[in-house]
């Protein structure tokens, strides 16, 4: 699964939300009917993917990580122990637990954003100042690789 684009939703005040339909139409061929969600270590955000997504990510710690190393206890914990499985409503929405919503700052809207195989869910306002850092990191990356300079004509070339 490969989830792109971004999309703002209305939270209602018992934290249901809807899942855009565009992403509902990709997590419905799983499984499980709804989608897994727990906190970001990373970003004041939320983290989602499929159960097959977590599966495998379960399975990469089982071979990865020795059944005791530290690492792996830490990532388990921080994302398979702190998962929650939120099955789609009739009307393909969600219920946020109160303490995901907490923990993102979420309360009447919420920004759903594919980032590949995760959706990152923010604030909005928290969103927008994520995008516009990323923006810049982008900017100054690409021009280090030389993605936004000209190319120079290649030998031999019609240089007419």
């Amino acid at each position: 699964m490969r989830f792109t684009a971004n999309y703002s939703n209305k939270v209602d005040a018992k934290g249901r939300v809807s899942v855009p339909a565009r992403y509902r139409a990709l997590l419905e061929r799983s499984e499980f009917s709804g989608i897994v969600v727990y906190e970001s270590f990373k970003l004041p955000c939320l983290e989602a993917s499929s159960r097959e997504y977590m599966d495998e990510l379960s399975q990469r710690l089982a071979e990865d990580f020795g059944a005791f190393e530290d690492e792996k206890e830490a990532l388990a914990a921080t994302i398979l122990g702190a998962a929650f499985d939120l099955p789609f409503d009739g009307g393909g929405r969600i219920l946020l637990p109160q303490s995901l919503m907490q923990f993102a700052s979420i309360t009447d809207m919420a920004v759903f954003v594919g980032v590949g195989e995760k959706i990152l869910i923010w604030e909005p306002a928290a969103w927008e100042a994520y995008r516009d850092a990323q923006r810049e990191k982008a900017r100054a990356a690409a021009m280090r690789l030389g993605a936004m300079r000209p190319r120079a004509p290649s030998p031999g070339g019609d240089g007419s």
